[in-house]
C-alpha cells in the first residue's frame, strides 16, 4: 500500500497562512464571571512548531465581523525549509474557546494576500482545516483541533537582507 497526500505548493515569496475565526452563534447567555473576557485562542502548527500564537482573540472583537490572523512569515519559511527534506508537513490548527457551540476556526492557504496581521476582508476559497469545537450548552469551556499531513513543494526564494557594514 503506498500512502498519498495531498500536494501543497507553497511560494517562500508569495504565500502565507492564514486564520479564520468567527463566532458561530451569538446568543448572550449569562457568563459564569465576566462575559467581557469570553473568547478563544487560536493556535497554528507546522511540524509540531507554533508558526501562529498561541493568540487570545476576543468575542466583544468577533462579533461584527470575523476575523483573520496571518502567521509568522519567516518562522514559517524556516519550518518549511526544514521540513522540505523530508517532503511532508503535519499541519495543526486547535482552538480553545469559553463559551459552548461558539468557536470557530478554518485555516487557509493563500497568495499575494495584503492585509495586515488581522484584517476582515472575506477570502473566497475552501479551507485546508476547520474546527469547530461543540458542547453542551450548560458547560463553558471548549477545545478543538484538526490535523493534516501534507506533502510540500517549495518555490521561490524568500527575501533576505544584507547587512552592510
Amino acid at each position: 500500500m503506498d500512502v498519498q497526500y495531498p500536494l501543497v505548493q507553497f511560494d517562500l515569496r508569495r504565500d502565507d497562512f492564514v486564520v479564520w475565526l468567527r463566532w458561530v452563534s451569538l446568543e448572550q447567555p449569562p457568563s459564569p464571571q465576566a462575559p467581557p473576557s469570553q473568547g478563544m485562542r487560536v493556535e497554528l502548527q507546522l511540524n509540531r512548531n507554533t508558526v501562529l500564537g498561541p493568540s487570545i482573540v476576543y468575542r466583544r472583537e468577533l462579533e461584527h465581523a470575523p476575523v483573520y490572523l496571518r502567521s509568522n512569515r519567516p518562522r514559517v519559511h524556516d519550518v518549511l525549509r526544514a521540513a522540505s527534506a523530508r517532503g511532508l508537513v503535519d499541519v495543526q490548527l486547535i482552538i480553545h474557546g469559553s463559551i459552548a457551540n461558539a468557536p470557530y476556526a478554518s485555516l487557509f492557504h493563500v497568495r499575494d494576500y495584503d492585509g495586515q496581521a488581522i484584517d476582515t476582508r472575506p477570502i473566497e476559497a475552501t479551507p485546508m482545516l476547520q474546527v469547530q469545537p461543540s458542547t453542551p450548552g450548560d458547560r463553558w469551556h471548549v477545545a478543538g483541533q484538526a490535523n493534516v499531513r501534507v506533502r510540500i513543494e517549495l518555490s521561490g526564494a524568500p527575501i533576505h537582507l544584507r547587512v552592510v557594514r
